[in-house]
């Protein structure tokens, strides 16, 4: 019997093979794409439960006086953690590095990434696996580093071990372990391990281990705790121990995320890429509504085909088959064509997932893609799309009466035909949503690419300076640039008017701030700056090489916020700064954009410190790119032999704010072009459907004198309405979506009445084409043969 179902179903198939390779194509394009997606939220979810403690990880957070959450935990916390507290098993500070960290060997010079300085307790805490040497041997003392195992490839070779490494031309380091690559969905991508015992070496402010106040916000604190332990019981201990030391920190109260969680947080400084939750949900919802499309367009064909085969059936039925019989055969011509195209999905998930990374801001594609739970998800996918998508068709079709069919009185019952018009309704409102999310995305997109910040981001090559006190270099290096008419200006500052690192921030002190006090935003600059990023000044002057430390600048926001209706009155205030240090004001610029639109405009004062100027700011001529670049470099390596160059271009860096943006409307407008594929696909089965059951109309409509125009408007009209009722319903859902998208940006689109009518003119636009096609098909024919055939 399974047989002989197996040799019908593959029979019918064959017989029918424009409607299977229809229905194949719309499931394979739907199981591809969430195949896709289930393996992008599968890795985005295991983040750190690899490790055999996992359940017992925890990140330290910290929270200040203003209510605001830090990645910053002070070492003093650190020590309190490891001295301290019984339930706690071990506790670590970790130092990582976001910006370009030089390692030079022999004289070859290197960009490290994954940089990290750790105690040996952090590979006791997290799973790493050494090839060569021990947390004990390795990690101990000062000047020791362990890479891992491409890193040392890449650097010396086969032979890592005992070879030496200059850091920052700062420390000489001795390779004393090797360990395997760190997963890519860890919270710690570790591909260089110095000791921590280096760090008070490399940056003095360290060598304190009971320092409680503020510092880098790349300096983190994790904890291993004892089975058992609650970590609100820590939590409690931490922020009595906060209380007490009040007076040396703007930390108030700390908390411990697990682990797994922090990848999430988008709310702190993170060693690896952060994705929002809401980000996961959208992309799973996402999958199961194209699989619902890929759905509809099965039952849609399914029944269409019940025209075609209702006396095999009844024949079928006459000769002994029960229903029960049918059903089976109908649910195993479904499973077989949903397996099928479970196998072309798999194949085509295997190619997309390739793209993953550069569409949507992920690292799926460096993990295992194919294991288990993959083989576990297509069968559950595969027994849960077979049951749902023939249910209806192998119900429908099983229960033809024989009689009626054979004597020629079949016909479809009008509640199927009024189905089959929803589920259409239903692909159109999802693929519409899609479209209008789609262009309200790309016109979010473009707004923020265009939007004026206030400053002059054009032509303007940015580079991170070494020997940043180095006042004589520094003005070496510009002086030099200034002789190549490719080279228009260079200014130096703590970093550009707007950057997605270095943030500084610190207390300001004043009579008129509430409680006397608040943290605005610190950017220190050269006497070039403002003029160089076109930044006006609205008041007062700004520097020159006679002024002192003691005075300072602030922006509008600021002004407004110390209590000044203009920014006039400001000037000659003044202000407390770093404990109480006073400054006096004696300058006003405009207002610009230091950070993503999401924010708003944020209170700066500005401050001339030479020894804070990490960035170089260079503006070249846009049509001589190559030579200005070729001369940075030349000057550069001249001055800074140990420094790695890694020039970059401020309006693309800038561009990084809204990288998760930019890639989620890359994968919404590849939905939405599958969307609307799928959704024709339906569209053409309702379509056919229909020209079926009015073959014999049209025939005497054409007898009669009509026009192919005129039938073809008859038979499309019908279609067109569905897809205005889609419209109509798809239209306040989509505005309620990218409403809800738009509440993140504090500077954002107007959602205007034109995004919508596109949307809806290019859904019908597209429907008639595939209506049109049917139906001039239909038109066509010789009206002889439809009634005959009828």
């Amino acid at each position: 019997m399974l047989r002989n179902y197996l040799i019908t179903t593959w029979r019918n198939l064959l017989r029918n093979r424009n409607y299977t390779l229809i229905n194949l194509t719309g499931l394979t394009l739907g199981l591809g794409v969430a195949i896709v997606l289930f393996w992008i939220v599968r890795f985005e979810y295991s983040f750190d439960r690899y490790h055999r403690n996992a359940d017992r990880l925890y990140q330290i957070r910290s929270h200040d006086k203003y209510g605001e959450a830090n990645s910053h935990v002070p070492q003093g916390i650190t020590k309190a953690l490891q001295t301290q507290f019984p339930g706690v098993a071990k506790a670590v500070g970790v130092k990582g590095t976001g910006n370009t960290v030089s390692v030079k060997i022999g004289q070859q010079v290197f960009n490290a990434t994954g940089f990290f300085y750790a105690p040996p307790a952090l590979t006791e805490m997290i799973d790493v696996a050494w090839v060569s040497g021990s947390p004990k041997q390795s990690l101990t003392a000062p000047n020791q580093v362990v890479l891992d195992e491409e890193t040392a490839r890449q650097w010396f070779g086969n032979d890592a071990l005992g070879k030496t490494l200059r850091l920052d031309n700062v420390a000489t380091l001795t390779v004393s372990g090797i360990i395997r690559r760190v997963k890519p969905n860890s919270t710690l991508p570790i591909r260089v391990l110095v000791s921590y015992a280096t760090l008070p070496i490399v940056q003095a402010m360290y060598k304190n281990e009971n320092h409680w106040g503020g510092g880098d916000s790349k300096f983190h604190s994790y904890v291993l705790l004892e089975p058992g332990t609650l970590p609100t019981t820590i939590e409690t201990g931490l922020n009595q121990l906060a209380g007490r030391h009040k007076h040396e920190s703007d930390y108030v109260s700390y908390e411990l995320m697990p682990l797994p969680d922090a990848h999430f947080d988008t709310d702190t400084d993170s060693f690896n890429y952060v994705i929002p939750h809401w980000m996961l949900y959208m992309l799973a919802g996402i999958g199961v509504l194209l699989l619902a499309l890929a759905g509809i367009n099965f039952i849609n064909l399914a029944t269409v085909q019940a025209t075609q085969r209702r006396r095999e059936i009844s024949v079928r039925k006459v000769l002994g088959s029960s229903r029960s019989q049918l059903i089976t055969q109908f649910f195993g011509e479904t499973a077989l064509l949903v397996f099928l195209a479970i196998g072309l999905g798999s194949l085509l998930a295997t190619q997309l997932i390739q793209f993953a990374d550069q569409l949507l801001n992920t690292q799926v594609g460096q993990s295992t893609i194919w294991n288990g739970s993959t083989v576990v998800f297509l069968l559950s996918l595969g027994m849960l799309v077979t049951l749902l998508a023939g249910s209806y068709p192998a119900l429908v079709l099983s229960g033809f009466q024989p009689v009626h069919v054979l004597r020629g009185r079949f016909s479809v019952p009008n509640r199927g035909v009024s189905l089959r018009q929803a589920l259409v309704v239903t692909q159109f409102v999802i693929a519409q949503v899609l479209v209008i999310c789609m262009l309200l995305g790309i016109k979010q997109i473009r707004y923020v690419y265009q939007k004026d910040l206030g400053f002059d981001k054009q032509s303007v090559v940015t580079v991170d300076m070494p020997e940043k006190d180095n006042v004589v270099l520094r003005e070496r290096f510009r002086q030099q640039l200034r002789q190549h008419p490719e080279i228009k200006d260079v200014a130096f500052g703590l970093t550009t008017p707007s950057s997605s690192h270095n943030w500084w921030w610190n207390t300001v002190r004043h009579r008129n701030l509430p409680n006397g006090e608040y943290t605005f935003r610190f950017q220190h600059v050269d006497t070039n700056y403002f003029q160089f990023f076109k930044i006006p000044l609205v008041a007062g002057r700004s520097w020159t090489r006679a002024d002192t430390n003691t005075v300072a600048i602030i922006n509008e926001k600021a002004a407004r916020d110390l209590g000044f209706k203009t920014p006039e009155r400001a000037i000659g205030e003044r202000i407390n700064l770093y404990y109480d240090k006073p400054f006096t004001i004696m300058g006003v610029v405009k207002d610009y954009h230091s950070q993503s639109l999401r924010s708003s405009i944020v209170p700066h004062v500005f401050l001339y410190t030479d020894r804070n100027f990490q960035t170089a700011s260079i503006r070249i001529d846009p049509q001589q790119t190559t030579k200005a670049i070729a001369h940075i470099e030349q000057y550069w390596k001249a001055l800074f032999p140990n420094a790695y160059f890694k020039p970059t271009f401020l309006d693309q860096d800038l561009r990084a704010f809204y990288d998760d943006e930019r890639k989620l409307t890359n994968f919404l407008t590849l939905f939405a072009v599958v969307g609307i594929f799928i959704g024709c696909l339906g569209l053409f089965g309702l379509v056919s459907f229909v020209v079926t059951q009015r073959t014999k109309e049209i025939g005497v409509r054409k007898v009669l004198g009509a026009t192919v125009a005129g039938i073809v408007a008859l038979l499309s009209k019908d279609f067109l309405k569905l897809v205005l009722i889609a419209f109509v319903i798809a239209s306040p859902i989509a505005y309620c979506a990218i409403n809800q998208f738009l509440t993140d940006y504090e500077y954002k689109i107007d959602i205007e009445w034109w995004v919508f009518a596109l949307a809806g003119l290019l859904a019908v636009g597209i429907a008639l084409l595939t209506v049109s096609f049917q139906s001039i098909k239909a038109a066509l024919m010789n009206p002889v043969k439809s009634l005959r055939s009828e």
